[in-house]
C-alpha cells in the first residue's frame, strides 16, 4: 500500500525536477548569448575607437575593404560634383526640420564619386517646404577642396549612425524644389545615374564621430561649420544593455534552481512522511 501511495509522488517530483532544469537551462543559455553579444560588441566598439585613432588614409579605389577600413579618418583633394547633390528629407535640428544634404566627392586623378554627408540645413519655417539654399560656394563650383571626413562601415549601418537610408532602396519619391533634389532616402543606383558616374562602395561624413563622453553629450547639440549644420554621432557600444540582458537571464536561472529545490524538497518531505 505504501508503494501505491508513493508513485504518483514520485513521477510528480520528476516531472518537477525535469520541468525546472529544463527551465534552468534555458534561462542560463540565453544568458549565455547575452554575454557572447556583449563580448562581440565590446569587440567591435574596440575595433572602431582603434580606427578613429589611426591615422588618416587617402584612397584612390572606390571599393574598399570596409570591414577594415570602417571608422578611418579620410583626407583627399578633389571637387565636389554640383549635379551629384540632393537632399535627404525629414531630417531635424533640435526640434526644427532640416534636411540632410549628400553630395558627390570626386578625388582628383579618378573618376568616381564619394557620397559625402555635408551636414544638415534647416527649413524656412515660413516655407516648410521650399527647399533650402546651399551655402555660397558650398555647390561645387569645380575648385579643388581638402575632403576630411570619417568612413562611415557600410550604407545599411549609415542608418544606424544617421538615419540615412542609404542602400538597396527600391523605391523613393523625389520632390523638386528651389532648384534641388529632396529625396525620402537615398538610392546609390540613382544617385549615379543622375552623376553619370560611377559611385564608391561607401560614404564619408563630414560630422563629428567619436566614443568619447564629450561626443555623447554633445550628441544633440548643433554645430554650424561652413554653412552647414554638424551633429555629434557617438559610436554606440551597446555592451551595458546586453550585460544587463545576461545578468537578468542568470538572476531568472538562480531563482529558478531555488523554486526547484524547494519544489522538490517539497514533495519529497511529502513522500517521506507519507
Amino acid at each position: 500500500m505504501v508503494k501505491a501511495v508513493n508513485s504518483p509522488g514520485k513521477t510528480k517530483l520528476a516531472f518537477t525536477v525535469l520541468i525546472g532544469a529544463a527551465l534552468v537551462w534555458l534561462t542560463f543559455s540565453l544568458g549565455q548569448w547575452q554575454t557572447g553579444r556583449a563580448q562581440e560588441k565590446q569587440a567591435l566598439f574596440d575595433a572602431q575607437s582603434r580606427a578613429l585613432a589611426a591615422a588618416p588614409i587617402s584612397p584612390t579605389s572606390a571599393q574598399l575593404d570596409l570591414d577594415n577600413l570602417s571608422y578611418r579618418k579620410i583626407e583627399l583633394r578633389g571637387t565636389f560634383n554640383a549635379k551629384a547633390l540632393i537632399y535627404i528629407d525629414n531630417r531635424q535640428i533640435n526640434g526644427r526640420p532640416a534636411v540632410q544634404v549628400v553630395q558627390g566627392f570626386q578625388p582628383e586623378g579618378t573618376g568616381f564619386l564619394i557620397p559625402v554627408d555635408r551636414g544638415l540645413l534647416l527649413r524656412d519655417p515660413a516655407e516648410p517646404r521650399r527647399a533650402p539654399n546651399m551655402p555660397s560656394r558650398s555647390a561645387g563650383d569645380g575648385e579643388p577642396v581638402e575632403l576630411r571626413g570619417t568612413i562611415l562601415p557600410r550604407f545599411a549601418q549609415s542608418a544606424e549612425l544617421r538615419g540615412l537610408q542609404l542602400g538597396s532602396v527600391d523605391e523613393i519619391s523625389v520632390e523638386e524644389s528651389n532648384g534641388f533634389q529632396v529625396w525620402s532616402n537615398f538610392s546609390v543606383g540613382q544617385f549615379a545615374e543622375q552623376a553619370g558616374q560611377p559611385v564608391s562602395n561607401f560614404v564619408v561624413t563630414l560630422q563629428p564621430v567619436g566614443q568619447t563622453a564629450e561626443a555623447q553629450a554633445t550628441a544633440e547639440t548643433a554645430q554650424q561649420v561652413d554653412g552647414f549644420y554638424h551633429l555629434a554621432v557617438p559610436l554606440q557600444a551597446q555592451v551595458a544593455k546586453h550585460k544587463g540582458y545576461a545578468f537578468q537571464w542568470f538572476t531568472m536561472s538562480a531563482v529558478l534552481v531555488l523554486l526547484t529545490l524547494f519544489f522538490v524538497y517539497r514533495e519529497f518531505y511529502k513522500g517521506n512522511k507519507t
